[in-house]
């Protein structure tokens, strides 16, 4: 439409209102508060140039500042204007397919008549193995049930307890197998831990025996020690040089020739 203005606010000032009596616009809303003093341990240095606080204008009682009128919502405003919605002659809408009987569908006239049943399903999540469903009965006479289970659950449950108890002895072997075979990976492991220990313990090379203790009894001179003296020196004696030095050797025979045979004397 021609009189229609977009660019027209939705809010404007009153324009009835008007400023009220003793509203001082040159007088700032907030002043330094007249009675505080600086401190006498105020350093401008250490602590900065020093403020006095701010308080609110005594003066401002009705108000202070630029004043401004109320806002109200304008009379005139209409917002953007937009073509009126009616509805579309072409429009057909989605097309979906046409609906016809179902020649399958049947209505059960005696849903509370069901047939024989003659099997079950049993569906179970479980890591356990060995478990077996059998001798399963439905009926509607609890002791036609009972006499069933008797003649058939109990006997044979007497004897899988004597079969248990028999084979009761060969049952932890079995089990290790189960084991073994649930777990090969630290089961070969251990295996090549024990072969590479034993390869290594049978290649080591024998450690020298240890030097025997020596005590205040085994330090002194023994015969065996003596011999063993007494050879070296014929074989010193024996050789060129030895013969140079036979006489100051033969000189010294009679003296001890270690600390050993000094502690002898």
């Amino acid at each position: 439409p021609d009189d229609w203005d977009e660019e027209a606010p939705f809010r404007i000032a009153d324009p009835s209102a008007s400023m009220p009596s003793g509203w001082l616009e040159g007088e700032p809303l907030k002043i330094a508060d007249p009675k505080s003093k600086r401190p006498d341990d105020w350093d401008d240095e250490e602590d900065g140039e020093w403020e006095a606080p701010v308080i609110e204008n005594p003066k401002c009682s009705v108000g202070c500042g630029k004043w401004e009128a109320p806002m109200i919502n304008n009379p005139d405003y209409k917002g953007k204007w937009y073509a009126p919605k009616i509805d579309n002659p072409n429009y057909i809408g989605e097309w979906k397919p046409r609906q016809i009987a179902n020649p399958e569908f049947f209505e059960d006239e005696n849903p509370y008549q069901i047939p024989t049943i003659d099997s079950i399903g049993i569906d179970i999540w479980t890591m356990d193995k060995g478990i077996i469903f059998d001798n399963i009965v439905v009926d509607k006479n609890p002791e036609k049930v009972v006499d069933f289970g008797k003649a058939t659950f109990k006997v044979r449950n007497e004897i899988e307890m004597k079969q248990d108890k028999e084979t009761s002895s060969g049952s932890w072997f079995q089990e290790y197998l189960d084991w073994v075979f649930n777990n090969p990976v630290p089961v070969l492991i251990s295996i090549v831990v024990l072969l590479s220990g034993s390869f290594l313990l049978c290649c080591r090379s024998p450690s020298p025996p240890a030097p025997p203790a020596t005590t205040g009894e085994g330090s002194q001179s023994t015969p065996k020690r003596k011999g063993v003296r007494e050879y070296s020196t014929k074989a010193r004696s024996a050789s060129p040089s030895g013969k140079k030095t036979e006489k100051a050797a033969g000189d010294d025979a009679g003296a001890p020739t270690s600390e050993q045979d000094k502690k002898e004397d």
